[in-house]
């Protein structure tokens, strides 16, 4: 519900699926609430409510179609492949980057099931 209010339940459902099968959420957040880092999906949380869009507790990253949740998911992806700027990492940070790399991957092609049953 913190990035994808809008989105359909099947996407929801989807992402549920990835974060279960990766033990990871595309969000950073750790089981005990805490970030592991700033994940890209948390990166565009941040712009959108800085650009205004949205209220402060219900910033809408995935919209509210397939396509939508598969374009935020794409673009999540490509921005943690290919950062703006090199900035260290401790191996930490980076094992957590691997698996959001991983959850992103893993929803991806749950989203792309389920459009191709649309």
């Amino acid at each position: 519900d913190m990035i994808g209010p809008n989105a359909p339940q099947d996407v929801k459902d989807a992402w549920m699926e990835a974060a279960k099968v990766v033990n990871a959420n595309g969000m950073g957040i750790k089981k005990n609430g805490m970030l592991s880092h700033i994940s890209q999906m948390m990166v565009q949380r941040l712009n959108k409510q800085l650009n205004g869009e949205g209220d402060v507790d219900n910033i809408d990253i995935l919209g509210n179609t397939t396509e939508s949740a598969i374009q935020a998911t794409s673009q999540a992806l490509y921005d943690l492949d290919h950062p703006r700027e090199y900035v260290p990492k401790s191996i930490e940070v980076q094992r957590a980057c691997m698996k959001e790399r991983e959850f992103y991957v893993a929803f991806l092609e749950k989203l792309e099931k389920l459009k191709v049953k649309i």
